[in-house]
C-alpha cells in the first residue's frame, strides 16, 4: 500500500519533559507508527532528553547561543528539512506554532512541495491570547509577520477536539481542518499503574488530586478557592502535585492556602513521577483539573484509564466526558464549588461506577486502538 511507504518527520521544538504534553503525544504517536512499519523520525531542536521509541529515528539540532529563546538552530535544521524534499514519500508533521522549528518546517514544506500537517496542540486557544497586554501584542505581531504567512500554505491543520477545530477555523480560513483526539496506551497504563484490579481509595481521609503544571492556565487557584467553600462539611484533603511553571506561582498558591486557613487540608507535593505518580493518582477519590485552556489533557485520560473519576472543564473540548461518568464545569470558582460539592457527596459505589464508566469511554474513543487508525488514514490522504 502506497501510504505505508510514507516517512513521517515529526518536527518539535523541544523533545524533553519540559515540553509536557507535546512530548508525550509525539512519543506515543511515533511509537504507534513505528510499530506498524511506518518510517518515522523525530526532529528536535536542542538535545532530546526524552528517549524516542524503538525503531524511531532521531535528528537533533544544536541551538545557536543567541537563538535559544526561539529554539533556533540556524541553517542546520533548514538544510536537513530541505533535503527531505528529495524523499517522494515524506510527510512533515509540525507540533506547535510559536518557535523556529515549526516556522522553518513550514517554509521548507512549501519550497520543496512536501505534504505537511500542523498540530497547534491548543497553543492558539482563545484564552491564551489574553495573557497580558504586552504578551498579546508580541504574540499577535509574531503571528501576523512570521507564523501565519508560513502556515497558511499548509495543506492540513489538525485539531484535537471539535472545540479546537471551531477555534482554528477563524485562524486558518479556507484551510482543511481535521479532528483526531489525543490517545493513551492502555496496556502501558495498566503496567505502570501496577495492576488491572485497582484498589479502592483509602477511606480514612480521602483526597482530591490536582496533577499538572502549576500555572495560572491550569486553574489551581480556582480549585483552592472552590475547595475552601465545600471542605468544611467533609474530611477530604486536597493534594496538589506538579512542577512550578511560572516563577513565584507556587508561593502565591501557598499564600492563598494560608489566607483561607487550609494548611491542614491542602498539601503541595511538588513534581511526582513514576510509580509514585500512578499510586497517588489511582488512590484519589477524584482528579480535579479545572483548566482555563486545554485540549483533552493527557492527565485526564491517564486518570480515567486508572478508573478514577475526573472533574475538568468544558474548555478541554471533552464533549463526551459526562457520558462516561466524568464531570465538566466552567473554570469559575462558583461553578467548580458546585461540582466539588457533588463529588464529595458521592457514595463509594457511585464513585467507583463513574471511574469504571470513564475507563470504558477511554477504551472506546481515546486509546490507540481507536485513534491510531485515524492517523494512518489521515497521513495516507496526503500522499
Amino acid at each position: 500500500m502506497k501510504s505505508l511507504q510514507s516517512h513521517i518527520y515529526h518536527i518539535t521544538e523541544d523533545h524533553t519533559p519540559a515540553n509536557f504534553g507535546v512530548t508525550a503525544v509525539v512519543t506515543q504517536l511515533t511509537r504507534y507508527l513505528a510499530g506498524r512499519g511506518w518510517p518515522t523520525t523525530v526532529c528536535a531542536a536542542g538535545v532530546a532528553e526524552t528517549p524516542v521509541p524503538e525503531r524511531v529515528g532521531l535528528a537533533q539540532f544544536h541551538l545557536l547561543p543567541w537563538g535559544q529563546p526561539w529554539r533556533y538552530s540556524g541553517r542546520s535544521m533548514m538544510a536537513y528539512l530541505r533535503g527531505i524534499g528529495g524523499n517522494s514519500g515524506a510527510i512533515l508533521h509540525l507540533h506547535g506554532v510559536w518557535k523556529a522549528p515549526q516556522w522553518q518546517a513550514a517554509r521548507a514544506a512549501c519550497r520543496s512541495a512536501v505534504p505537511a500537517i500542523l498540530s497547534p496542540h491548543g497553543m492558539l486557544n482563545p484564552w491564551l491570547w489574553q495573557d497580558g497586554r504586552l504578551r498579546r501584542v508580541k504574540k499577535l505581531t509574531y503571528w501576523q509577520t512570521l507564523a501565519y504567512p508560513a502556515f497558511r500554505h499548509l495543506p492540513l491543520i489538525h485539531a484535537i477536539t471539535p472545540l479546537e477545530r471551531d477555534n482554528l477555523a477563524s485562524q486558518f480560513p479556507g484551510q482543511r481542518l481535521e479532528v483526531i483526539p489525543n490517545a493513551i496506551d492502555l496496556k502501558e497504563v495498566d503496567v505502570l499503574a501496577g495492576t488491572e484490579d485497582f484498589p479502592d481509595p483509602p477511606l480514612d481521609r480521602p483526597y482530591l488530586l490536582f496533577l499538572g503544571r502549576l500555572h495560572v492556565s491550569k486553574g489551581v487557584d480556582l480549585l483552592i478557592t472552590a475547595f475552601a467553600q465545600v471542605s468544611k462539611r467533609h474530611t477530604f484533603r486536597l493534594l496538589i502535585a506538579g512542577p512550578e511553571s511560572t516563577p513565584g506561582f507556587t508561593a502565591r498558591l501557598k499564600a492563598q492556602v494560608h489566607a483561607l486557613g487550609l494548611e491542614e487540608q491542602v498539601s503541595f507535593l511538588g513534581p511526582i513521577f513514576g510509580a509514585k505518580k500512578w499510586q497517588i493518582m489511582r488512590q484519589a477519590w477524584a482528579v480535579c483539573n479545572p483548566s482555563h485552556s486545554e485540549v483533552v489533557g493527557m492527565v485526564n485520560l491517564e486518570a480515567a484509564a486508572t478508573r478514577v473519576p475526573v472533574v475538568t472543564t468544558h474548555e478541554t473540548g471533552l464533549y463526551d466526558w459526562e457520558e462516561g461518568g466524568g464531570l465538566l464545569v466552567h473554570p469559575r470558582a462558583a461553578d467548580l464549588a458546585r461540582g466539588l460539592s457533588q463529588v464529595l457527596d458521592w457514595s463509594e459505589s457511585e464513585r467507583n461506577d463513574r471511574g469504571r464508566a470513564l475507563r470504558r469511554l477511554v477504551e472506546k474513543r481515546y486509546c490507540w486502538e481507536a485513534v491510531g487508525p485515524q492517523w494512518l488514514e489521515l497521513y495516507a490522504s496526503l500522499r
